[in-house]
């Protein structure tokens, strides 16, 4: 049995499920400034990939 594929599996699906908890549960205004910080976070890490990125093709 693979324990990592599973452990990354059972992460997901309570983070998607708490993701949805609190979207089913936000107000309007609520769900918007969500959208807003996800997307900030998105770019986040996108920006952090590119940075390792670049600094594995540098060596």
């Amino acid at each position: 049995m693979q324990y990592k594929a599973l452990a990354k599996g059972v992460a997901l699906g309570v983070t998607v499920g708490t993701v949805g908890y609190f979207v089913l549960q936000a107000s309007a205004g609520e769900k918007h400034r969500l959208k807003r910080r996800t997307m900030r976070a998105v770019q986040a890490m996108g920006d952090v990939w590119d940075s390792v990125s670049d600094m594995l093709h540098m060596q």
